[in-house]
């Protein structure tokens, strides 16, 4: 645990995220709490982290050095990732793992490396994942979005449909807790989002 609070001082004290930015994404580990109680939504302990891939040598050496850290952390630490570069172009990292606050480390750490190496301008969002246990486990995402700097819901039903009720729902729970989009025409939907293993 110790070794996941220095990752987090660090990323806390970095040159671009500054500590309000740090806190926001952090404040998963509490909200989430908000979420199942009042929504029955629960972490299914899957979360990723996207960014826009560009050609050339010192993109290709930050992805060995995400690979290399997060590498380093699994003999001690239950957190499992992989990743996957989408028809689009963005590569996703993708963590899975028991305990939100290392899921949060990982991630969080992940993109300090992205913002260090150069790249700070490819990163595009990072997401949580939530089962809804009132509706048969539907899955439900909270969006943080690194230019905007703020939250908003997700809820696909499937064929490029999503649930706004279920959105809006999300975002009355929690919208007083942590900085929410409240444009809604800036909820861009992110389909079909690699967090499930296709394995």
């Amino acid at each position: 645990m110790s070794f996941f609070k220095r990752i987090r001082d660090n990323i806390i004290n970095s040159k671009r995220l500054s500590k309000a930015d740090s806190e926001i994404l952090f404040s998963i580990s509490s909200i989430h709490v908000t979420l199942e109680v009042k929504l029955g939504l629960k972490v299914t302990g899957r979360c990723a982290l996207t960014f826009k891939t560009v050609s050339g040598t010192f993109f290709y050496e930050m992805e060995q050095d995400i690979r290399r850290f997060l590498s380093s952390l699994q003999p001690e630490f239950d957190l499992a990732f992989r990743t996957v570069t989408d028809s689009y172009g963005y590569m996703w990292v993708v963590f899975e793992g028991k305990r939100i606050e290392d899921l949060l480390a990982g991630l969080t750490a992940t993109g300090d490396i992205v913002e260090e190496r150069g790249f700070s301008d490819q990163l595009l969002a990072a997401v949580f994942e939530f089962a809804n246990e009132r509706h048969g486990g539907q899955q439900q995402y909270l969006i943080y979005n690194y230019r905007r700097n703020n939250f908003y819901p997700f809820v696909p039903t499937g064929n490029k449909t999503r649930n706004i009720e279920q959105e809006m729902k999300m975002m009355s729970a929690i919208g007083e807790e942590m900085p929410f989009e409240k444009d809604m025409t800036l909820w861009y939907p992110l389909w079909d989002l690699p967090l499930r293993s296709q394995g």
